[in-house]
């Protein structure tokens, strides 16, 4: 996406670049300062992200005028367009509420696979995916945790652990890069300081313990507290293998039940420190 045409106008953020949003993080050392703004227009919503809508259905759209830098308005710009695409967003330079001027990401083909937000403000906190979505898990977890021959406790494992991935999925698409590279985006979970302190705080199993891919039995992967990255592809594999029958079961149950606490867990204090 190209860069706004005046790089040395603040930015008027109303979703994931706000404070206390899920990709602040991004341009919080570039941030000069913030203050609480409106638009005119209308938010839509599509996959989970707002579009800012002008010159239709028109209510005051909440959001945060932030400046940068002075000098630095072209590297917090590049760094917005590396997570928007050009295909979900374009820049506009607007005028807010109080007549002053600012850059805004403004929804392409809004009409398209999107629905009418039903507020003026957009909060990434309450999407059910971080919310809902988690209370489902923690009942699934709570109620099979003993093994059972139906199988029917390890799938309702499997079920649940496939949910959290797909919150996990959530968070890195809206944090990284909305884009569909998923494996690119979750790769980079493993860099932040929440993963490897939850890592160090709630798994207890032994240290490198292995699982394989069964796609490819020579590779081996290993969950250790002490290095995120393996221990990321730990749990992602977890995901990818499948329910095998005979004797490993069990083996397997425990390996599935042990991952969706520990990881569990390790993902709802990185949301509470994200969104703090």
């Amino acid at each position: 996406m190209k860069l706004p045409n005046n790089t040395g106008l603040p930015f008027f953020a109303y979703g994931i670049f706000k404070p206390g949003q899920i990709a602040h993080f991004r341009i919080k050392d570039l941030v000069e300062n913030t203050k609480d703004a409106e638009i005119s227009g209308s938010l839509k919503e599509r996959d989970g992200i707002p579009l800012l809508i002008i010159g239709q259905n028109n209510d005051n759209i909440q959001g945060s005028l932030i400046t940068f830098k002075s000098g630095f308005g072209n590297d917090a710009y590049l760094r917005i367009n590396q997570i928007e695409p050009s295909e979900v967003y374009n820049w506009k330079e607007v005028i807010l509420c109080d007549n002053s001027k600012a850059n805004a990401l403004i929804g392409r083909k809004a009409g398209r696979g999107s629905s009418d937000y039903e507020y003026n403000f957009w909060d990434g906190k309450i999407d059910p995916l971080f919310n809902q979505a988690l209370e489902i898990v923690e009942t699934i977890y709570r109620e099979n945790s003993e093994f059972d021959w139906d199988y029917k406790p390890l799938l309702n494992l499997q079920m649940g652990y496939f949910l959290l991935w797909m919150s996990i999925e959530r968070y890195a698409s809206l944090r990284y890069h909305l884009g569909s590279d998923v494996t690119h985006k979750i790769n980079q979970i493993a860099n932040e300081g929440s993963f490897a302190n939850g890592l160090k705080k709630y798994v207890h199993r032994k240290y490198e313990e292995e699982i394989f891919d069964t796609r490819n039995p020579e590779t081996k992967i290993k969950l250790n507290p002490e290095d995120p990255s393996s221990s990321l592809r730990y749990y992602y594999q977890v995901r990818s293998n499948s329910v095998h029958r005979g004797k490993t079961v069990p083996r397997d149950f425990d390996i599935l039940k042990n991952s969706l606490r520990e990881l569990l867990s390790i993902y709802k204090d990185m949301l509470q420190e994200v969104f703090s």
